[in-house]
């Protein structure tokens, strides 16, 4: 452990610059997870308020487009924007191939294998036809 984390390890300084903090190292994602709720610092009042959250929240839109929007949210746990994307992936009609007859395959590739990716093709096609 560095010095400076070890000098600052129980200030509210070092506590909120952990939660700011998202570490990458070659096979992992450190520091991910949620940490302000009740009780999981002593002596820090972490009870959820919607004032509190409002004040944090931020939305840039980093670009817009006809059909796509890109934007970054910041100041909120990682759950919410990955309840965000789950709730508008699973909003969004979408197609993909339900079975694949194969015959006489002769590549190297496995049958399930090949299937599979066919599945992963986005197919651009109305679904309501």
């Amino acid at each position: 452990m560095s010095k400076s984390k070890v000098k600052y390890s129980s200030s509210k300084e070092y506590i909120d610059e952990s939660r700011n903090e998202l570490v990458l190292t070659e096979f992992e994602v450190l520091n991910a997870e949620a940490t302000d709720f009740p009780g999981n610092h002593h002596g820090f009042d972490d009870s959820w308020s919607f004032e509190k959250f409002k004040k944090r929240l931020k939305i840039n839109i980093v670009r817009m487009e006809n059909m796509e929007m890109e934007f970054d949210l910041i100041g909120v746990d990682p759950a919410i924007p990955n309840a965000f994307r789950r709730i508008l992936l699973s909003d969004i009609p979408t197609m993909a191939f339900d079975k694949v007859f194969m015959f006489n395959n002769t590549s190297i590739i496995q049958d399930e294998v090949l299937a599979h990716r066919l599945g992963l093709i986005p197919l651009k096609a109305d679904p309501r036809l």
